[in-house]
């Protein structure tokens, strides 16, 4: 039975770490498919292991049919079957009770067996098998039979394991997408309710917030009106689970709409409005969603699985680089200590994913009496507080190798918005002095190259023009990130540096 209670925020220390703690547990519905599709495949290659060991150690023979010739069938058969069935729609695994048992598991396990069974079919036409003949005794069914069988049963009872498991995690909220609530006035009640009446097993709202909380109710359907949109933002920031901001206003207040959009600009988390028409039971009729109808007017840059995938990359990408560019990155510290005194690495901090403060890593380029961890004074060519050797490093980029470290601890991407110095100025200015949308930079984590690096932006920022074709490319790149995109920018780094540009 559907409960209708609105899951409110974390009102405790204990309810915070639980709530926390739900950043670990893949809640993209696409990526639910994905791991959903591998434990199917998995399964059926376990049953083929499975039957070549029994081969083996068994006296069970096939009747004229070439194994991995049938094995190769089955596997195809078995891909074509589940893609036209739809077995892992991802939108549905994010409402996992509105699923029968039925659906979930019996379907996908007959559809496993009659793939198998149509592969032996196949090669029995093609003149590979011999057909099962109908008083053959159990004990003497082919291999294919057996596979068959063992593919149905594994199947089915990993569906059904799944399907208990991800009831469970349902029934604990943490497949639900997480929301907060802007507007707590008439459109904000009835989109409490019908979150009430028709998603309470699909949505979550963590937090509503509203500027003039004199004039509207003290809490919605249970839940607290918490404050206005700087404890919103404080909130989102503070909390990877949150998935999208509702901003539920009246069209025709649309200063105060649009003032807010600038607010919510720079937050890694999908931005909607609530149309005034929420409470009509009209929409039922045309909404089959996991969630109400609602206008989005920004998106976070990156699915949950878009993360895995970026991710991913980074650590494997990186892990392997430090091995296979070690002797040059111990020959450049050795260069570094033998020719001035210092340490080696030179810490900056410098502003992060989701406005987050971080130490970024690079060889020291400059003298240590003239560090400038502020970047207060921008690098100039033949700056006298470079080093020799840190010329050289900072002409070959030799000097940014050090943040494969911070790629690894996650502070950092491969590819991405170049992060700045906290203190940077451009004509006396800082950079969010310059630029309105300076803060958006910060919606993905920042990368060791990025779309602006391979342009040629590079190097010391002079100029507040400079500075705004830097934030310019950021922004395209954050909304139109692909993995494809991020392979590009690589291929042209490398093409970049060979051709050093603005690097001094």
């Amino acid at each position: 039975m559907r409960s209708s209670q609105i899951v409110a925020a974390p009102a405790n220390d204990v309810e915070a770490r639980r709530f926390n703690s739900i950043r670990f547990i893949p809640r993209d519905p696409r990526l639910g498919g994905v791991l959903l599709a591998v434990c199917d495949i998995s399964v059926f290659f376990v049953a083929m292991a499975a039957i070549s060991g029994l081969l083996l150690y068994s006296q069970i023979e096939l009747l004229q049919t070439n194994l991995p010739h049938f094995f190769v069938t089955a596997a195809l058969s078995f891909f074509l079957a589940h893609a036209f069935a739809q077995s892992y729609k991802a939108e549905s695994l994010s409402r996992i009770s509105k699923i029968s048992r039925t659906e979930f598991i019996l379907k996908p396990a007959l559809l496993t067996g009659a793939a198998a069974g149509f592969a032996y079919g196949l090669e029995t036409l093609l003149g590979r098998g011999t057909p099962i003949v109908s008083n053959l005794p159990l004990s003497a069914l082919p291999a294919e039979a057996y596979f068959a069988l063992f593919a149905t049963v594994g199947v089915a009872l990993e569906r059904g394991a799944a399907y208990g498991l991800l009831s469970r995690l349902q029934a604990a909220g943490h497949l639900a997408t997480n929301v907060v609530l802007f507007g707590a006035d008439v459109i904000g009640q009835r989109l409490m309710r019908v979150i009430s009446d028709d998603y309470a097993d699909s949505v979550q709202v963590r937090g509503i917030f509203d500027d003039r909380l004199q004039r509207v109710p003290r809490d919605l359907q249970g839940t607290p009106v918490r404050g206005g949109i700087d404890q919103l933002v404080d909130l989102v920031q503070n909390d990877p689970t949150i998935d999208k901001v509702l901003v539920a206003l009246p069209m025709n207040a649309e200063d105060r709409i649009l003032h807010l959009l600038a607010k919510l600009r720079h937050l890694p988390v999908d931005v909607a409005l609530v149309p005034e028409f929420i409470g009509v039971r009209v929409d039922k009729q045309v909404i089959r969603d996991a969630h109400p109808p609602i206008l989005n007017v920004s998106r976070k840059p990156q699915s949950g699985l878009d993360r895995v995938v970026k991710r991913s990359f980074d650590v494997l990408a990186a892990s392997g680089a430090l091995i296979a560019l070690s002797p040059l990155l111990l020959g450049s510290a050795l260069a570094i200590k033998l020719t001035s005194a210092g340490p080696v690495f030179f810490r900056q901090p410098r502003m992060g994913f989701n406005n987050r403060k971080f130490h970024v890593y690079k060889f020291r380029s400059m003298y240590t009496d003239c560090a400038d961890l502020e970047a207060k004074q921008q690098t100039q060519r033949n700056d006298s507080r470079i080093t020799k050797v840190g010329s050289f490093l900072r002409k070959t980029s030799i000097d940014e190798l050090p943040q494969l470290i911070n790629v690894l601890k996650g502070d950092m991407s491969l590819v991405g918005p170049r992060p700045h110095a906290l203190g940077m100025q451009v004509g006396n200015r800082l950079c969010d002095e310059i630029v309105r949308e300076y803060a958006v930079r910060h919606r993905m984590k920042p990368g060791i190259t990025g779309w602006a690096q391979v342009h040629g932006l590079r190097g010391a920022v002079d100029e507040p023009e400079v500075l705004e074709a830097r934030v310019h490319h950021d922004i395209y790149y954050i909304d139109n990130w692909s993995f494809i995109f991020d392979l590009r920018i690589i291929l042209m780094t490398v093409i970049e540096l060979i051709r050093p540009r603005n690097a001094y």
